[in-house]
């Protein structure tokens, strides 16, 4: 997940960045023992989230009044303004920082670890000496580049109104246009004061190659046919179609050049030129590359222990508990593109309720056995964090996340949760020093 404004510019805010990406691999993946990390988003009471700054002309909130959506080739505002970055779809996220509170709370018995008696529920095989390996850390070859290239730049860009020539590529046309199919205006066909970039494809093809070298005030008539087929209405697959499109204006996005004064404008301590700024992007991508090979060290470690484990089925409380944090972190990232949980399933990973509901069922399931495991390992090796180290994390968190007090976080944020992924964090820094771990080089003789 690539976010300019506050990874860039708050480093603090990284952490929370990487959960996020961890997570979002994940699910892609379907490897069920990393969704123990995201079942960690969720009891940090406060969590920065980032919300995408749509700067294309897209979600302008006129498809409604004009019906233009029957002219668009299939692409849904809710999810434009993605970017595939070194060949990994990822989701910009820019702009406005909102705040999300999410309190879990106790509700009986047998729902947290201090409720139970881990050994009761696992039956612990080795956990000494277990090997695991994961490629060296890596930033990839131009990924600092491409990452202001084409995210923090476009996202400092101005634009200029044009009135000394044609439309060209890249332009933005505000349009009135009107669609006839045999002489006569169609639903969905007609739209007015329409900001449509030249090149994004966002209705027909032809539609905007015919723009091409209209003037301000010119009315241009486009014979065009719609796709076949047409997913937006299967009645139109093929069907002939003439639009009249009046040029209302036209303006350019200027991208700000990196000088020193751009960069300084970035308000990044520590960066005061083109170099420092670069330095500072592959720090961040660096960041993220050990987290995802610390991630892969833990999740080997945790898979080979838990098939030399014997575990009895987890108390009920405590697989619901797990299931809620759970739903609770997929409906962060659901709001993030302004999706219901339903709808954000669906487009993702081509899930319906009842699908994602029997895995996040079956993952749950899975969290509470690695806790239970981690616990009993905790127990018999004398892990679970003292006072001092629960004191110390809030004292932190307290910091990082700007809450107003230490009686505010504690109000905010599940206590019982943090004491346990104090635990865990223990017991899987004790099997990375009690293992056999490598570090695979991604370099080729």
């Amino acid at each position: 997940m690539l976010l300019t404004q506050d990874p860039l510019l708050r480093k603090k805010d990284i952490w929370y960045d990487k959960l996020i990406w961890d997570f979002d691999a994940c699910f892609k993946q379907y490897d069920r023992h990393r969704f123990v990390f995201a079942f960690q988003i969720c009891s940090y009471g406060k969590a920065w989230l980032f919300m995408e700054n749509k700067r294309n002309n897209m979600g302008q909130g006129k498809d409604a009044a004009s019906g233009t959506a029957a002219v668009r080739e299939g692409r849904s505002t809710a999810h434009s303004g993605h970017r595939n970055i070194s060949g990994r779809k990822r989701t910009a996220f820019a702009g406005l920082i909102l705040t999300v509170s999410m309190l879990l709370t106790a509700c009986g018995n047998k729902e947290y670890l201090k409720d139970i008696k881990a050994a009761d529920y696992v039956t612990l095989g080795n956990y000494m000496g277990i090997q695991a390996s994961a490629p060296e850390p890596v930033v990839e070859d131009n990924l600092v580049d491409m990452y202001i290239e084409y995210y923090i730049l476009p996202n400092h860009a101005t634009t200029e109104k044009v009135t000394d020539r044609a439309v060209q590529e890249g332009d933005t046309a505000n349009i009135d246009f009107t669609g006839y199919i045999e002489g006569e205006a169609f639903d969905g066909g007609t739209g007015t004061g329409y900001d449509l970039t030249i090149g994004s494809h966002q209705f027909i093809d032809g539609f905007e190659d015919g723009l091409i070298g209209a003037n301000i005030g010119d009315t241009v008539k486009l014979d065009l046919a719609f796709p076949d087929p047409y997913d937006n209405n299967p009645d139109l697959s093929g069907v002939p179609v003439v639009f009249e499109v009046k040029v209302n204006s036209i303006s350019r996005t200027v991208l700000p050049e990196l000088t020193d004064e751009f960069v300084q404008s970035l308000n990044i301590e520590e960066c005061k030129n083109e170099t420092d700024l670069r330095n500072y992007v592959y720090d961040y991508f660096y960041q993220n590359a050990v987290q995802t090979y610390q991630s892969t060290i833990e999740n080997t470690l945790t898979d080979k222990i838990m098939s030399e484990c014997t575990f009895k089925e987890p108390p009920a409380k405590m697989i619901d508990r797990f299931t809620r944090n759970l739903k609770d972190a997929m409906n962060a990232q659901a709001s993030l593109q302004n999706m219901t949980l339903v709808q954000y399933m669906q487009t993702y990973y081509g899930m319906d309720a009842e699908a994602y509901e029997e895995k996040f069922s079956g993952d749950a399931l899975t969290a509470a056995q690695q806790y239970i495991m981690f616990q009993a390992i905790a127990d018999a090796e004398g892990l679970n964090p003292d006072e001092d180290q629960i004191q110390e994390e809030i004292s932190g968190r307290v910091e990082v996340y700007g809450y107003e007090s230490e009686e505010a976080f504690r109000e905010s944020t599940d206590l019982e949760l943090l004491r346990e992924q104090l635990m865990r964090r223990n017991v899987m820094e004790f099997l990375k020093e009690n293992g056999n771990i490598e570090m695979v080089s991604t370099i080729e003789d």
